[in-house]
């Protein structure tokens, strides 16, 4: 058994003391940047969220212009209760905090249910780090639309509305009609029957331009008549218009001279080629001022009037043919009776 003094038992006890006794080991966590920034725009978030709540009842006509200009992007009828019940609940079950005030954010300042609303740059922001796409732009679009400043140009608006509406408008506004000439105009014609190729009805010349041979009185209709020579009832083909000896004669219409001639009925004639099946006859001419072949145009003089052939006096026989079909030239020429 080993003994000791007093005075050695008081040396050995002081000596422990002053030994360096074993400290408790602690753990110190650091934050990278990233986690530094985020945990301060959240408390950012959190701060915005308090002076906003409190200003809504102490100052809400100043709040609102506030609002209005800082933070667009605020709920009217955000519930505030729900939104403190959902963060206690979270927090007691003991979530992360970040994701806990970051749903809260969520909730006071998420642009939810479709709704468009006019994004700034702190509501960028905002939309970053809430992870929400704000007025349909993705959170990272937005955080790179913030770097980006403000001189990019921004995104143009659609209206799709105005576009819906025009395209229905286009879709329910009745086509305009246009109005077409018939082919044939039918004519109530109860006289004796008509030779073969022969029409009372008015016909679709389809020609651009015409003009009146010469403008005179109708001497002899076209139709049946009793022959002014022979006396014998005939029809007669075309129509005459009786005008004084070099009256000018004019082609009906542009074309070609498809032939010329001189016979003891009709004395000098010629006959124009407009195109289209249509062709015109001019006939008891004094003289004719055209060659066969030669091309002619609308008001063209190409004869002049007489009394050649078989003829009482001086007038034009005038006939016209579509597609063969001999019309009455009345339909479509002018007469001095007006």
């Amino acid at each position: 058994m080993e003994t000791m003094t007093y005075q050695e038992w008081s040396r050995k006890r002081q000596s422990r003391s002053a030994s360096p006794r074993k400290r408790k080991r602690t753990t110190v966590v650091t934050l990278g940047v990233r986690e530094r920034r985020r945990l301060l725009q959240l408390v950012v978030c959190v701060v915005l969220f308090l002076v906003v709540l409190v200003g809504k009842g102490v100052f809400p006509q100043r709040m609102a212009a506030v609002s209005q200009r800082i933070l667009p992007l605020l709920h009217g009828d955000t519930d505030f209760a729900a939104v403190f019940s959902d963060l206690g609940a979270s927090l007691e079950e003991s979530g992360p905090v970040g994701e806990s005030l970051v749903d809260a954010c969520v909730s006071v300042f998420g642009a939810g249910g479709g709704q468009v609303v006019t994004v700034d740059r702190s509501g960028m922001l905002l939309a970053r780090e809430c992870g929400r796409s704000i007025a349909g732009i993705p959170a990272e679009g937005a955080a790179a639309r913030i770097l980006a400043g403000p001189e990019e140009e921004e995104e143009p608006f659609v209206n799709t509305f105005a576009a819906h509406t025009a395209g229905a408008t286009a879709e329910t506004t009745p086509q305009a009609v246009v109005e077409t000439e018939p082919e044939v105009v039918k004519v109530d014609y109860t006289g004796p029957a008509l030779p073969a190729n022969t029409s009372m009805d008015q016909y679709n010349l389809h020609l651009s331009q015409t003009v009146t041979p010469v403008l005179g009185w109708v001497s002899s209709p076209f139709g049946w008549r009793e022959h002014p020579v022979d006396g014998e009832e005939k029809f007669h083909n075309g129509v005459d218009l009786a005008v004084n000896t070099g009256t000018h004669v004019q082609a009906f219409a542009a074309g070609t001279v498809d032939y010329i001639g001189d016979s003891p009925i009709y004395g000098l004639y010629l006959q124009l080629d407009h195109g289209g099946g249509v062709t015109t006859f001019y006939a008891h001419c004094d003289e004719l001022l055209v060659q066969q072949g030669q091309s002619v145009t609308a008001g063209e003089t190409v004869a002049l009037s007489g009394a050649t052939g078989n003829a009482t006096g001086p007038h034009l026989h005038f006939e016209l043919k579509k597609d063969g079909i001999r019309l009455n030239p009345i339909y479509y020429i002018e007469t001095a009776e007006g």
